[in-house]
């Protein structure tokens, strides 16, 4: 790639907002403090949290005159509508996130992923890194090889034991309920208890390019490079029954790491014949295996079934905790994923934009009706009918009457259609299929009240005008889908 392929590349990638805040931002090299003795328990406290204890007059008393036990939030002041981003919360994450008062040290960038497995609905959470934060969501790294795992739990992996490689953005159908079957809906949880605020991420994880996914692994140490290469995630390296573990059982991998530090007089010279094996020694073996596979490579490959997958936002939540468990609670909700995704849960067939839309072509089909019969030769002949009905001589009053009730309901329908119309573009995907909807609703419910109203015949040129509506349909939806 030439430097002006790289710039007009670098023009089309969404900017960064966040990018391996862990591995290259530096760290604090202030000393870890010293942890400082624990206050002396006041009495009933202890007694309260004594499982052995037995609540009495003096307990009660105590409890009851000091209500407000549980710890309370005020570091921050009220959070209100105008301290937020308006419309964006990937801003208003990345605000947070680079709060003076989270130190690096403290790992903010530390979040819980939750996935679920289909079709059980099983949900299983662990701890990652956030590692990049774009215009387009949130992005994590890591091993998706295993069916035990978050891989099989995200990209199915039936057929087989595990992910001989990461799949291609909008390689996949997003969500299905079959049975080992991808489910690509997860969350993300920031917790950042020294500033008193949370965020929570919903949404669809979808997978990195290769491209992508290499731009971060050349970040990363030559160990940690190893490392990718030789775990095998989610995979049971060693199990025991209870009766193999004894209470004093010495463990070859702490034995080791005290010798490491205090000399090697602390490791026994029995250890391989008096220790239980607990799986270490075996992914030891696969480290040394992949240092040989890669001795004298200097730039160690990605592995296949090694990348980052993004959480596109539908939900984004920010929380921060106020006094009295009060809290402050903005969710950003994007309607355009939930209308435009598939979902996990049935849904209605029909979509409420498009009920609207056709509510909608059916009142400009009634507008026009209304606004006919105040001109036209059949109102004259509707006010003969209303008369004789009530016994009433045929005048000029009841004809201009009758017009003037056609006129209101001819306001009245306009009133109605511009506000259903209005509606349905809100809550439609998009205008060109709103617009679509309401015209062809408009046309066939003009054609029907005026064969009922007006005896009206429909002749070729309309059918042939419907034809060419329905095609034209078909194309802009496509295009639309496109």
């Amino acid at each position: 790639m030439d430097q002006n392929e790289h710039q007009a590349d670098a023009h089309r990638r969404p900017k960064k907002l966040i990018f391996a805040p862990g591995d290259i931002a530096q760290t604090s090299t202030e000393p870890t403090p010293e942890p400082q003795p624990q206050a002396a328990i006041d009495q009933t406290a202890e007694a309260l949290r004594t499982s052995t204890s037995t609540p009495n007059s003096t307990t009660e008393t105590e409890v009851l005159s000091n209500a407000a036990r549980a710890h309370q939030f005020g570091a921050n002041p009220p959070l209100t509508v105008s301290q937020i981003h308006g419309t964006n919360p990937l801003h208003q994450f990345n605000t947070w996130f680079h709060d003076p008062r989270l130190p690096a040290s403290s790992a903010p960038e530390t979040c819980t992923l939750s996935t679920a497995s289909l079709p059980s609905g099983r949900v299983s959470a662990r701890v990652v890194y956030l590692k990049e934060l774009d215009e387009r969501g949130w992005v994590v790294y890591s091993n998706w090889g295993s069916r035990e795992g978050k891989g099989g739990q995200v990209f199915g992996l039936s057929g087989s034991d595990t992910l001989g490689a990461m799949p291609e953005p909008d390689s996949e159908p997003t969500v299905t309920s079959e049975i080992g079957s991808g489910n690509k809906w997860g969350a993300l949880t920031f917790s950042w208890a020294t500033v008193e605020r949370q965020v929570r991420i919903e949404g669809l994880l979808e997978p990195l390019s290769r491209e992508e996914s290499e731009m971060y692994w050349r970040t990363r140490e030559r160990g940690s490079r190893i490392g990718g290469w030789a775990s095998w995630q989610s995979k049971v390296l060693w199990s025991a029954e209870p009766a193999q573990l004894e209470a004093n059982q010495r463990r070859k991998s702490v034995a080791k790491l005290q010798g490491a530090f205090d000399g090697d007089s602390l490791v026994p010279a029995d250890i391989d014949l008096t220790d239980v094996e607990d799986g270490r020694a075996l992914l030891e073996l696969k480290v040394k295996e992949m240092e040989e596979r890669f001795a004298g490579v200097e730039d160690i490959p990605l592995p296949p079934f090694w990348g980052g997958v993004r959480l596109v936002p539908e939900s984004v939540e920010f929380w921060q905790g106020r006094r009295s468990r009060l809290h402050d609670r903005f969710r950003y909700f994007s309607t355009a994923m939930s209308t435009s995704t598939p979902q996990t849960i049935p849904q209605s067939s029909t979509s409420p934009w498009i009920i609207l839309a056709i509510t909608s072509g059916a009142f400009a089909a009634l507008n026009g009706v209304f606004a006919k019969l105040t001109t036209d030769n059949h109102t004259t002949a509707f006010a003969q009918s209303l008369a004789h009905l009530f016994g009433l001589d045929s005048s000029p009053v009841i004809e201009m009457l009758t017009r003037g009730a056609c006129l209101g309901l001819n306001v009245l329908c306009n009133v109605i259609m511009w506000a259903l119309f209005t509606r349905a573009l809100t809550a439609g995907p998009s205008t060109v299929k709103v617009s679509i909807t309401n015209t062809a609703s408009n046309f066939l419910a003009t054609a029907l009240f005026g064969m009922v109203v007006f005896q009206e015949a429909v002749g070729r040129l309309w059918w042939l005008g419907a034809a060419m509506m329905g095609a034209g349909c078909i194309l802009v939806g496509m295009r639309e889908g496109a």
